[in-house]
């Protein structure tokens, strides 16, 4: 391969040879045991290559994050000394040399925020970074190091002001534009080159295109062609981008037959991805996914908006006690550190019903399915509601369906409306209102009015996506700066 040379004398001990990116590869589609027995016959034959060092750290790495196991965690935890310890005895000639240490660092950091240790996560990411920072200097043309140091200069770019803190201890420079930047380089870089990462920059491209970069086209065109068929982080990747893009039936057909056997690891966020598809679409069936996910997970994330997400669904069936009854279990049950957590247990707290209307339009709006959602508050008004929240959610539900039909001016409309009437409530309408005409006028190059909404939006407090806006805000800030 064009990129993978393998060194001379000591440098041997980093050699990405035929064995290693066949291990990598099965790791990549979770497939960990056929890629552990190829690591092992690796250390065997050759115990010099440390490589597979680096490679089998990525198994940790998934299965903590995906699995979220705290016990888990603390079993596999100690493995990273020991990588890290091996990978510092190799060739300090070597373009892997630091590269190596920080790969392990930043896995371990993002594996450290799954389970709540911050200030253990931002060292980690500290160190790594200024490995990354020192191997670019000793060798600039080394591919690997430009993919990690792309993908943390968008984070950066987009950590929100509550997390500034994190950031200033980081001692880290980067915005999302420059970071999509070195990304797309690298992806441009393997259409004429070898590159044993490529597969990992594309994934990091689209998430950061469609999540901080705001383009949902080009995110989708990154990854609609994916191989889900033996791949099952692929399958998570494009139904992510599917649910996020107004592709739901895709989302579904494609976790419906996803790779299934003992070879794969359990991945049982796919369950509960496949429940809340079902339920954008009003599918009843729903309900067997969200409890098998219930059943078998075992981290705490998910769980409150799990149970919510079955609440929801007695409530559209005409069952209050079993919704009043899963809502018991969203208080009693997982854990409210992510912003949906937090939005299913802020509303078990309040006591109050959804409006079965304004529920039902908002799973069918999430799901893409627009004119259908429309359908349900045709005929309608802020008049047709006497709860004030309603009233507000009202104007929001239209705002974001007209803005998705490509009406933007009938948005604008029900977007302002949704600001004047829901800023002094603590729900989130008005300040997502506020970040989606941040949107609209970005995308009209009114960047004057964009900056406003934007920070709008940051100003704006709310008690259930905080956070999520927050960070969209500033990605939306960084996009317009300047401009």
């Amino acid at each position: 391969m064009a990129f993978f040379i393998p060194f001379t004398g000591f440098a041997q001990s980093y050699t990405f040879n035929k064995r290693c990116i066949e291990a990598y590869t099965y790791i990549q589609e979770l497939r960990f045991e056929k890629g552990r027995q190829l690591l092992n016959a690796e250390k065997k034959e050759n115990p010099d290559n440390l490589i597979p060092y680096l490679v089998e750290n990525y198994i940790d790495f998934l299965t903590t994050y995906i699995n979220e196991d705290q016990a888990e965690y603390k079993k596999l935890y100690p493995n990273r000394e020991v990588r890290l310890d091996k990978l510092e005895t190799g060739n300090a000639s070597s373009p892997y040399y630091l590269y190596c240490q920080a790969e392990v660092m930043i896995q371990w950091a993002f594996s450290k925020l799954k389970f709540e240790e911050y200030v253990g996560a931002f060292t980690d990411v500290r160190k790594a970074y200024l490995l990354l920072e020192e191997n670019q200097e000793k060798f600039p043309d080394f591919v690997a190091n430009k993919k990690s140091l792309g993908m943390l200069h968008a984070i950066v770019g987009a950590i929100p002001d509550q997390y500034k803190w994190g950031v200033n201890m980081l001692g880290m420079d980067g915005s999302i534009d420059q970071g999509l930047k070195e990304l797309k380089s690298i992806l441009d870089y393997s259409k004429t080159n070898d590159f044993i990462f490529e597969q990992e920059v594309y994934l990091y491209y689209a998430f950061v295109v469609l999540y901080l970069g705001h383009d949902a086209s080009t995110a989708w065109n990154l990854v609609k062609d994916l191989d889900t068929k033996t791949n099952l982080i692929n399958v998570f990747c494009k139904s992510s981008v599917a649910m996020r893009t107004g592709r739901n039936d895709i989302a579904i057909q494609t976790i419906q037959s996803r790779p299934t056997g003992a070879e794969y690891a359990q991945y049982q966020y796919l369950d509960f991805m496949l429940g809340l598809a079902k339920l954008r679409k009003l599918d009843y069936s729903a309900a067997g996914d969200f409890e098998k996910f219930i059943r078998n997970y075992k981290g705490k994330n998910y769980i409150k908006e799990a149970y919510q997400k079955l609440a929801w669904l007695s409530l559209i069936k005409g069952e209050k006690d079993k919704y009043w009854e899963n809502m018991y279990y969203v208080k009693s049950r997982g854990d409210d550190l992510i912003d949906d957590d937090k939005q299913a247990l802020y509303e078990a707290e309040s006591g109050k019903m959804p409006n079965v209307t304004l529920l039902k339009s908002r799973l069918l709006f999430d799901g893409g399915y627009y004119k259908d959602a429309l359908k349900l508050l045709e005929g309608k008004s802020v008049d047709s509601f006497s709860d004030k929240k309603d009233k507000v959610e009202f104007t929001y539900r239209a705002g974001r369906i007209y803005d998705m039909a490509g009406q933007p001016d009938k948005a604008k409309g029900f977007y302002t409306a949704t600001i004047q009437n829901g800023k002094s409530l603590p729900y989130y309408y008005a300040a997502a209102s506020a970040y989606y005409l941040g949107n609209i006028y970005e995308q009209e190059k009114d960047y004057a009015n964009a900056r406003k909404y934007y920070q709008l939006c940051v100003d704006s407090s709310n008690k259930e996506y905080q956070t999520s806006l927050d960070g969209l805000a500033k990605a939306g800030l960084n996009r317009v700066k300047g401009k």
